[in-house]
This record gives structure tokens, C-alpha cells and sequence, in this order.
């Protein structure tokens, strides 16, 4: 160590504030601790040595504190003689040598206890032979690591075999297992059992930033929901449905939600930010939910979302752009980034499981449930039902705020000291919806705007025709997937949207029957391209679904009664009644039974009439 810009060793501590150093001079001095610089050489003797806390016991780090008070006393004895050692080495249980060692080892390191511990107790892995221990590895990697999921047995054959064409003694089940488990498990999980269950093994690092105010953060994410649907017309059972909400990371309030037949797409995200940012109450009107209180609405600073088709598609992107908020997209394979949207979607799931129809999250949980069965609920029904269960969700106190999150929410635009330009959060204005829908760009043209090999047109389009003034101006044609009858051209001019029909009148349909039939045109010929042969094909499409549809419906209902029948057929019937004859009456041959008895007989009989009927 060095003291005053000279190297010293320790002779002896005086106490806690004063040490005594010698130096190559046979100097003595004495130094205050604190102001003493050490110098660790690279060896063992200048540097603590590690260990490993968790593999040593009570009684380990006892007996490690007797050693270090034992030498630590033997090495303050100013003139040390051999009985010193052996008195020490008696009560230590040690021999001379090995208390030398230690007491040289405790100078070199200021006596810490960690080194008069024992090394660390336990099996050792066993060595191999490099060829097998390279054989166990690539059949770890080629044979085990796969997720068809072998298991051990299957690789401990397959390293026998593999030891047996190179002439090397293979190693027992034992030891491999051994190397199995040394291996990276997270990789091993993931192999084996895709990314989703090597995630619950990664290390969480972190935490989400929150949110300062309402609206400052906002997560949307789309599930299918775990509940079979059935048609609002014929009450037939037909699907699942994709349930999308959006959730405020300050006041843990549920902004709105979607819900639809189709997969998540660009139009059931459009729906729910549209649901979301306006106000609820001509749609809870709709719905016949005038009782419930919602009163949110505004627009999101930051939107938080995942990397799905849906939420990235340009009409979603297009929307964010326009009214300024600011996309974060969440890594790829991290839904703990976005934890809050996910413990939301599992507490409305739970909700869901207890409706009829409901499928569970998975065939497990399911059990010997039958949703077909089951299953009463519309879409219409089920947003109703949704929008009660957010409402007892949003007035219900937060486990992680411990407010209940309408409360908090409103609470924040209740402040006093709050300016009153942030009082009232901004309204979207009607056409919110239509900048989030897809859209592609098209010029104007004389016949209107063509879109999917259809026109579309309207005297609304003069304007644009007469500005445009025969110029190519390519425009914003915003459409509903759902519903190709009417498009909406947006005006760069004033910022609104124009809307445009069919230009020749002609059956609704939607994008996915407009694919299916531009798709079955495309080999056609030019002139059968047109148009007119594109909504003909739909037309004559519509008409074998619906006669298909009856013809399995009247199927349905003739095997349900063919069935029945059946069933009437293979029950017992009931034994034939056998009427018994008075005992003065004559029998002859088998009993005759009571319907065809003879009137003599009935005569002959002696019946006693009953007591209580009234005489007329």
C-alpha cells in the first residue's frame, strides 16, 4: 500500500483510526487508515477472492469466522513462537502447515472472512472425452432442440448410436441430462417451444414511463374474442368476433372499443379510435344505453401499438399524421412493453367466458362446453354487453392507482390551478373516422373516379373537375372495406370529404367479393372485363350462396326430424293391459284383454259400484 507517495506495509492496527506502517527502511509510522491508498497486484494475494454467497451455510460462515479471530489474534501476538502455531492449530482442527498457509493468506487479503471458507461443496460435472463431449453437444442441438420436442431418452439413444459409428464409450443418461440442463435454457425454450414460451423465461429490465396527464399515452391492441356469435337475422351460428380497445396509461380509463366478424384490420382500428376520441352518447342512444355515463373523449398525444398489419396499414398511418399524434411502435416479441393493454384484455375476456357461447382461452379451459350450443349473442348484443362491463370496469378502483379510473380521469380536468386551455380536451370533428379508413390515389377523369374496376361519380365532383381543369391531380379516395357502394374523395381545399356513388346504380358489395370477382375476371377476355360482367358475376354468386343456404337449412331441418323420429321409434313402448276375469267367471284359454271383453261378460261380472259418487 501506499502512504505519502511511498510504499508501506502494515505492521500492526492501532485502533480504528491509527495503523502503524513499516517500509523498506525499517521506518515505523503511524497513518490514518482512510488516507491510505492499496496497491492490488494482479496475483491472488492482492485481490478478494470471490464466492459464491448461496453455496455456503450458517454453520460455514461460522466456522470461517473462527479461523479469521483465531489467526487474526495469532498475528497481533508481537513475538510469535512455534506453541503459538500449535495452540492455534489445535483449536482450529488444522495442522501447522495449514495454519501458516492461512495466516500468510489473511496478512496478504486484511484478514476477511470469505478467505478461510471452504471451497464450495458438490458434485462436479464429470469430464469427457472431447470427441463425445463435441458428439453430446451437436445431438443437443441437431436432435434435442426441435419442436417435435424429443425427449431425453430420445437423445441419449441418439448419442449412443452416434458414439457407437466413432468407437468412443458413450457417456451415461445421467450426464447427459447433466448438459442438457448447463445449456442456455431461454435458447432451449425457444427452440423447442417457439419464442411466446421462451419469453416468461427472458428478464424483465425496466418500466413503462407513464403518463403525466390523460390522453398523453394511449395503447390499443385487438384480440379475437373468446365467444361464438350468432346472426342477427337467423339467429344461426356463424363466428368469433375481434374485439380492439384503447386504453389511457394515466388514469387506467377505457377509452373505447370495437367490435366486429371480421380479423383486426385498418377498419375495426379506425372504428375503435373513432369510438374512442368522440363522444359516447348518440352511440350509447343507439344501443339503448342512455343509463351508462361515459363522458371521454379527446385525442391521443402518443398512440402506443404493436407491429400488426392493422395497426401499420397506410389509412392508420394517414389519420395519425393528420392529426398530429405520435406513433410507438412496440419491439417485436416484447407484449410486456404494452402490459397494461394486455392485463386489460385478459380481465375483459374473463368477463366474456361468462357469457353463452363462450369458447375460453384455450380446449382445456374449455372443458366439455359446447359454444355452438350455447350461443345466443349478436354482435350488436355483444357490444352492449361490452360497454356495461367497461362501465363497471371504469368505476371500479384501480389495483395499481387505487382510484377508480373515471374518477381520476375527470379529477385531472377538475384542478384549480389547471389553465383553462386545457380544461376541456379537444373534440375530433365528424369526419375523424374517415381519415383512419384505407384509401388509394386517383385522378379524376371524365367518367369520374375509377376504383376496384368500378366508376364512381357524382355532381359533388364539379368543383374538383372544373379545378383540376383537365390537369392529372392524383386524390385521397377514402373507402369502407365493408361497403364499396359509396366512396369519399377528400378536398384538399376546405379539408371535408366528398362523397360519390356508383355512377351507374348497382348492388352493394365489399372488398373482399370485389377481389374474389376481379380475380375470376382476370382471365377473362378484354371484353368480358367490363363493369357490367362484374357485377353480373356477383349477382349470379349471391344467388347460389342463397340458394345454397336454403337448401342446407331444409337439409338441417329434415335430418333434425328424421331424428326425432327415430328416436320416438327405438323408445320401449308400454306393456299390453291385461284385464283379469271376476273368479265366478269361466276361463277359457288365454285372457281376453280389457277392450275387447264382451258386454255379457261385463254383466256377468260382479262389480261393486264406488261409495263415493253421487246418485243422481
Amino acid at each position: 500500500m501506499r502512504f505519502a507517495g511511498e510504499d508501506w506495509l502494515v505492521d500492526r492496527p492501532l485502533g480504528p483510526d491509527a495503523v502503524l506502517l513499516r517500509n523498506a527502511r525499517d521506518e515505523i509510522i503511524s497513518a490514518d487508515p482512510a488516507r491510505i491508498e492499496l496497491l492490488l497486484s494482479e496475483d491472488a494475494g492482492g485481490q478478494r477472492r470471490l464466492v459464491a454467497e448461496s453455496h455456503h451455510s450458517e454453520a460455514d460462515w461460522a466456522k470461517a469466522t473462527q479461523r479469521r479471530d483465531v489467526l487474526l489474534a495469532l498475528s497481533r501476538l508481537p513475538s510469535r513462537n512455534a506453541a503459538d502455531i500449535a495452540a492455534a492449530a489445535r483449536t482450529l482442527g488444522l495442522n501447522v502447515r495449514r495454519v501458516w498457509a492461512l495466516l500468510q493468506q489473511g496478512k496478504s487479503n486484511n484478514f476477511e472472512v470469505v478467505d478461510f471458507l471452504h471451497a464450495a461443496s458438490g458434485p462436479r460435472p464429470k469430464r469427457l472425452d472431447k470427441t463425445v463431449e463435441t458428439i453430446t453437444a451437436q445431438a443437443i442441438e441437431q436432435h434435442y432442440a426441435k419442436t417435435s420436442r424429443p425427449s431425453l431418452g430420445s437423445l441419449h439413444t441418439d448419442i449412443l448410436q452416434r458414439c457407437q459409428a466413432a468407437n468412443l464409450a458413450p457417456p451415461s443418461y445421467h450426464t447427459i441430462r447433466a448438459r442438457v440442463a448447463a445449456r442456455d435454457q431461454i435458447w432451449l425454450t425457444r427452440r423447442r417451444h417457439g419464442p411466446k414460451a421462451a419469453r416468461a423465461l427472458r428478464l424483465l429490465t425496466g418500466a413503462h414511463p407513464g403518463a403525466p396527464k390523460p390522453w398523453a399515452r394511449v395503447q390499443i391492441d385487438s384480440t379475437p374474442c373468446d365467444i361464438r356469435l350468432v346472426s342477427e337475422i337467423d339467429r344461426q351460428v356463424i363466428s368469433r368476433a375481434t374485439a380492439t380497445f384503447a386504453l389511457d396509461i394515466y388514469s387506467r380509463a377505457l377509452l373505447g372499443f370495437s367490435c366486429s366478424l371480421e380479423s383486426a384490420s385498418t377498419l375495426t382500428v379506425a372504428t375503435c379510435l373513432a369510438q374512442a376520441c368522440r363522444q359516447k352518447d348518440e352511440w350509447l342512444a343507439r344501443r339503448e344505453l342512455s343509463r351508462l355515463h361515459w363522458p371521454i373523449y379527446g385525442i391521443p398525444d402518443i398512440l402506443e401499438y404493436d407491429q400488426g398489419s392493422e395497426n401499420i396499414a397506410r389509412g392508420i398511418q394517414r389519420g395519425l399524421k393528420l392529426h398530429g399524434i405520435k406513433p410507438k411502435i412496440r419491439p417485436k416479441g416484447h407484449p410486456e412493453q404494452h402490459g397494461h393493454i394486455e392485463r386489460l384484455i385478459g380481465t375483459m375476456m374473463r368477463a366474456v367466458h361468462e357469457l353463452p357461447g363462450a369458447t375460453f382461452s384455450n380446449i382445456n379451459e374449455r372443458g366439455e362446453a359446447e359454444p355452438d350450443k350455447l350461443a345466443c349473442l349478436s354482435v350488436t348484443e355483444l357490444e352492449r354487453v361490452l360497454a356495461i362491463t367497461i362501465d363497471s370496469y371504469n368505476h371500479t378502483t384501480h389495483a395499481t392507482t387505487g382510484e377508480r379510473p373515471i374518477e381520476k380521469y375527470l379529477s385531472y380536468y377538475r384542478q384549480p390551478n389547471l389553465p383553462d386551455a386545457e380544461r376541456i380536451p379537444p373534440r375530433p370533428a365528424e369526419n375523424f373516422l374517415l381519415d383512419f379508413l384505407p384509401y388509394e390515389m386517383r385522378v379524376l377523369r371524365r367518367t369520374g373516379f375509377r376504383l376496384f374496376r368500378v366508376d364512381y361519380s357524382s355532381v359533388d365532383l364539379l368543383p374538383l373537375w372544373r379545378h383540376d381543369n383537365g390537369k392529372q391531380v392524383a386524390r385521397v379516395i377514402v373507402y369502407n372495406p365493408n361497403s364499396l357502394a359509396q366512396i369519399w374523395v377528400a378536398d384538399e381545399t376546405n379539408g371535408q370529404y366528398l362523397v360519390a356513388p356508383y355512377r351507374t346504380p348497382h348492388p352493394d358489395m365489399n372488398l373482399a367479393e370485389s377481389a374474389e370477382l376481379r380475380s375470376s375476371l382476370h382471365a377473362s377476355k378484354a371484353r368480358d372485363r367490363g363493369e357490367a360482367r362484374l357485377f353480373e358475376n356477383l349477382s349470379e354468386t349471391r344467388a347460389i350462396v342463397a340458394k345454397a343456404k336454403s337448401t342446407t337449412m331444409r337439409r338441417k331441418a329434415e335430418r333434425a326430424h328424421q331424428a326425432r323420429q327415430a328416436a320416438q321409434e327405438a323408445a320401449p313402448k308400454p306393456a299390453p293391459i291385461i284385464s283379469i276375469p271376476p273368479a265366478n267367471m269361466p276361463v277359457s284359454g288365454t285372457p281376453q284383454p280389457a277392450q275387447t271383453r264382451s258386454k255379457a261378460a261385463w254383466e256377468a261380472a260382479d262389480v261393486t259400484p264406488f261409495t263415493d259418487v253421487e246418485r243422481s
